[in-house]
């Protein structure tokens, strides 16, 4: 699967909160110098290929880019901060909760020619790992698609459309679980079996009969609406980090003012079926 690039807003939310400088506690070592250059790097928490320091296999490329991963360091102390004994994931959340708290309201804003910089070095480093999946995948033939360069509203929508395939295919095994009793005594009529000879079973202890009923009328509801109010909880989230640095998208605003408050009718109405 080809991994999707740290994108730009990322970064300019990272530096917007680092105060321009490394988040290792009681290390100022800038990250971007009087000459406008980048010298210190961006890092993974949580490495961002098999075989890095803290990786974790359960996360998604997403996951593995967004903001909440990804921490700055000067180049010492991201080489230090790789003895994977000492600096754990836990400490290294610590480390960034307790840097970006100190400058949340500083609003460093990165040069636009340094951000480039520092996007075309990861552009090239994911069309590397793309180079590696389209070329050396273990199965080509049966490889996933997955579109690197879209943006996260992209990859939100896609989630929404795959909601609606699974809602479908949910409906699709509710319905086929209401046939199969008549399915069942169709199959029984043609071997000459009067299916009346069940009839002194009880519902509940019928195999057939209301089958996995909990599933489709509890459970898929209850996972299908938390899905629903985490996405867009997390579309809320993006866009309050996003317009943080961002304060004249119009487009984002807008979007931002729509989902707050289908987010508050969402919230007033779902409930849990049980």
């Amino acid at each position: 699967m080809a991994r999707q690039a740290i994108k730009v807003d990322t970064i300019r939310a990272l530096f917007a909160r680092s105060g321009n400088q490394c988040a290792f506690p009681g290390c100022t070592h800038p990250l971007i110098n009087e000459k406008n250059q980048f010298i210190g790097q961006i890092c993974h928490i949580e490495a961002a290929l098999p075989g890095g320091e803290r990786y974790n296999p359960d996360q998604t490329d997403k996951e593995r880019n967004g903001h909440e991963n990804l921490i700055l360091f000067c180049y010492p102390h991201h080489v230090e901060t790789n003895d994977v004994s000492e600096y754990t994931v836990e400490k290294l959340k610590a480390f960034k909760r307790e840097h970006e708290a100190k400058f949340e309201k500083s609003d460093f804003k990165i040069d636009e020619t340094a951000l480039y910089k520092i996007m075309s070095e990861m552009d090239q480093y994911w069309a590397q790992i793309e180079k590696l999946n389209a070329l050396q995948h273990s199965l080509s033939e049966l490889a996933v698609d997955v579109k690197a360069k879209v943006s996260f509203l992209d990859v939100i929508e896609s989630c929404r459309e795959n909601i609606s395939y699974l809602s479908g295919f949910f409906d699709t095994f509710r319905r086929s679980d209401e046939r199969l009793p008549e399915d069942f005594n169709n199959m029984l009529r043609r071997k000459g079996i009067d299916p009346e000879i069940f009839a002194d079973i009880p519902y509940y202890e019928n195999p057939f009969k209301n089958r996995n009923w909990d599933f489709h009328i509890l459970g898929v509801h209850n996972r299908m609406q938390r899905l629903q109010i985490d996405l867009m909880h997390m579309e809320i989230k993006y866009l309050e980090e996003f317009l943080k640095t961002n304060s004249k998208d119009r487009q984002a605003r807008e979007r931002l003012d729509y989902l707050k408050g289908a987010f508050a009718k969402l919230i007033r109405n779902a409930r849990i079926m049980d």
